[in-house]
C-alpha cells in the first residue's frame, strides 16, 4: 500500500505557523506519511489534487483568513471543482487573537472546495507552548494513520 500523501500547507509572518507546520510535518513523516510541506503561496491546485489529506496552519490577521491563504484556496477552487474531488483536512489556527473569523472563512470556502473537516479546529491564542507542538504533532500523525487505515 502507498503510503499516505499528506499536504501542510501553512501561512506565517511571525514564523509561529512555520514552526507549527514543520513540526506537524516531522510527525507525519515518522508516521510514515508522505509530506509536502510548503507556504501557501508555494502551492497550488496539482498539490491539492497529489495529497489525500490537507492540514493547513493559519494565523488569524484582522479577524480574518490571512490573503495567502484564502489565495491558495481561490486558485485551487475552480480547478479542483473540476475534479469532484472531496478531502479531509484538519485545521491549526495560531494568533493574537480568539481566530474565530479565520475558522469561519475557512470553513465556509472549505464547503465550495468539497473539503471535510475531519478534525477539530485548533486554536493557539498567542506564543505556541509545548502542548501547542504536541497538538500540532499529534493531528498531523493522527491524519497519516487515518488515512492509511481508510478511515477517509
Amino acid at each position: 500500500m502507498a503510503a499516505a500523501k499528506l499536504l501542510v500547507v501553512y501561512h506565517s509572518q511571525s514564523g509561529r505557523n512555520a514552526r507549527l507546520a514543520y513540526a506537524a510535518a516531522a510527525a507525519a513523516r515518522e508516521e510514515g506519511g508522505e509530506v509536502c510541506l510548503a507556504r501557501a503561496a508555494e502551492v497550488g491546485c496539482r498539490d491539492l489534487l497529489w495529497c489525500d489529506a490537507l492540514l493547513l496552519f493559519t494565523p488569524e490577521n484582522f479577524g480574518a483568513l490571512p490573503g495567502e491563504l484564502k489565495d491558495f484556496l481561490d486558485r485551487s477552487f475552480y480547478p479542483a471543482n473540476t475534479q469532484q474531488l472531496l478531502r479531509p483536512y484538519g485545521v491549526f489556527v495560531c494568533t493574537g487573537n480568539d481566530g474565530s473569523g479565520a475558522l469561519r472563512e475557512l470553513q465556509r470556502i472549505a464547503k465550495g472546495l468539497v473539503l471535510k473537516m475531519v478534525a477539530e479546529p485548533i486554536i493557539c491564542k498567542g506564543a505556541p507552548g509545548d502542548d501547542d507542538f504536541d497538538a500540532a504533532k499529534e493531528l498531523a500523525a493522527a491524519m497519516v494513520v487515518a488515512v492509511d487505515m481508510g478511515v477517509y
